[in-house]
């Protein structure tokens, strides 16, 4: 009994090394295969990876190329969406739309003070025609000239009161064909006036006027008049008694410009709004000298000066 289970175990043992001893070619053959593949899949990497470098280096090289060539050409200039331009184009003119009557402001905004000088042609309108014996004329006309200070009082913004004090010399003639009629003025005006700068460097102004009257000449000369008798002719000259009133009111319309910070060129319109010269109604040759309804206008152009 004995002896049978011990043959049965040796049988076991035998049967399970005669097991074991086909296994370990088996085992061998595996790791063999696993080291094999992955000796194979590290090749295989090493390959893809330098492949993979020598792809890389003709576009590394094209990338250097590429990278030279635009660092070489001139970088192109910073734009700017549609929107954002427009924008600073806006902002940028309404800017310089403000610096300017600021700056014209300047000095308009400060009180100060200027000389002016005006060459004017001045005339009598609503005259009596007739004169010298009945003969029609023109109505008395002539040149003349002013100079005068002016100031600058500021009110509000681009509004300024601007008051001058002129000296006006002006002589009008009135004369036919052998007959002259000189009218020698000298007056002291005051023109009292508004100015408002309108756009940029121009300007409109509009006020009042007093005159007085410094000295005042009426010359009558005729020449060729006849000697009774066929005698011969001669040249009268004698000064008429024709005065002219101390005191006279009118209105004045104005306008100029700068040609510089502190040099203008002006125009104005004065329109005289009293008779410049006495009637002598009492006078028996009152027909002859007489003077109502003589108001006069006055054209000025010239150029002024601001010391401030």
């Amino acid at each position: 009994m004995n002896i049978s289970k011990i043959i049965a175990a040796g049988a076991l043992a035998t049967s399970l090394a005669v097991a074991q001893e086909d296994a370990w070619p088996t085992d061998e053959q595996t790791e063999e295969q696993t080291t094999e593949q992955a000796d194979a899949s590290a090749s295989s990497a090493t390959e893809a990876e330098e492949a993979d470098s020598e792809a890389a280096e003709p576009q590394s090289e094209a990338t250097e190329a590429t990278a030279q060539a635009e660092a070489s050409e001139p970088a192109p200039a910073a734009t700017e969406p549609a929107d954002t331009q427009a924008a600073y184009n806006d902002n940028t003119y309404a800017a310089s739309a403000a610096e300017a009557p600021q700056k014209q402001s300047t000095l308009n905004g400060k009180t100060g003070f200027g000389i002016h000088g005006d060459f004017n042609y001045s005339t009598l309108t609503g005259l009596a025609q007739d004169w010298n014996m009945g003969d029609e004329t023109d109505a008395p006309a002539g040149f003349g000239f002013d100079v005068g200070l002016r100031g600058r009082i500021p009110l509000v913004d681009y509004l300024q009161f601007v008051p001058e004090v002129n000296f006006h010399y002006a002589q009008l003639v009135q004369e036919d064909e052998t007959a002259e009629r000189k009218f020698t003025q000298m007056d002291l005006e005051i023109p009292l006036m508004m100015r408002a700068t309108v756009l940029d460097m121009v300007y409109i102004t509009a006020g009042v006027q007093i005159t007085l009257n410094l000295s005042s000449d009426v010359k009558f000369e005729e020449e060729d008049v006849e000697i009774g008798g066929g005698l011969g002719t001669l040249d009268m000259s004698f000064k008429e008694d024709i005065e002219q009133k101390g005191f006279g009111f009118g209105i004045v319309f104005g306008a100029g410009f700068f040609i510089m910070e502190r040099l203008s060129i002006d125009a104005a319109l004065v329109l005289g709004l009293t008779d410049v010269y006495e009637n002598k109604e009492d006078d028996e040759d009152a027909i002859f000298i007489k003077m109502d309804g003589g108001k006069q206008m006055t054209f000025k152009a010239g150029l002024g000066f601001w010391f401030m």
